[in-house]
């Protein structure tokens, strides 16, 4: 079986290429797609994760704490390994997708539940893979930028249409550009041209 690699459709962030991930004892291949700048918060895994980067430009550290000196780089081609239930995260520098294998049941587990600011409301996600329970109240100025806040950032100019915040670690914002690609940036990422503002 030959599986191309193709573009994922917008939000669209998760691919079963061979076998079934949610399946126990089962191989599976998968590939997920993150947007540049994302930064994946401290998670878990049950079973041993294996790493390929097939596209983009890729770091994963080791730990329970989002720690950028920590991130070591995995370019096109590189391998990493994550023993199962071992915190750890990442940033896709650039757009990005890896192809992840192993013996499931692959699921992600937060460190830290993370709270998702959508078009729908806030919801609460202890879970990747799981929908998010709605929240009646976000962390205390976790969401500085609205939905639909105009801003600049070293991607480009764009919308902010989603956010997700890690309390006591750190609030990231998802933004639509006018080509309807995104990317992600921290508050302090952006700022906010007179041009874009009026």
């Amino acid at each position: 079986m030959v599986v191309p690699l193709k573009k994922f459709p917008v939000n669209q962030r998760f691919e079963t290429v061979s076998g079934d991930p949610t399946k126990a004892g089962g191989h599976y291949v998968i590939r997920i797609h993150a947007e540049p700048g994302y930064i994946i918060m401290p998670h878990t895994h049950p079973e041993d994760e294996n790493i390929v980067v097939v596209k983009g430009s890729w770091a994963v550290g080791i730990g329970e704490r989002f720690y950028r000196q920590a991130l070591e780089p995995m370019e096109v081609g590189t391998y990493g390994f994550v023993p199962r239930k071992t915190a750890h995260f990442a940033l896709s520098k650039t757009d990005t997708i890896l192809q992840v294998h192993g013996v499931g049941r692959f699921t992600t587990q937060w460190v830290v539940p993370v709270h998702k600011l959508t078009d729908k409301g806030t919801f609460l996600e202890t879970s990747a893979i799981e929908p998010g329970l709605a929240a009646p109240t976000s962390p205390t100025d976790r969401f500085a930028l609205s939905l639909g806040t105009r801003v600049r950032g070293s991607y480009g100019d764009g919308v902010v249409v989603e956010a997700q915040c890690t309390p006591g670690q750190l609030t990231q914002y998802r933004i639509e550009r006018p080509n309807s690609d995104y990317f992600w940036a921290q508050r302090d990422e952006l700022n906010f041209p007179d041009a874009l503002l009026t």
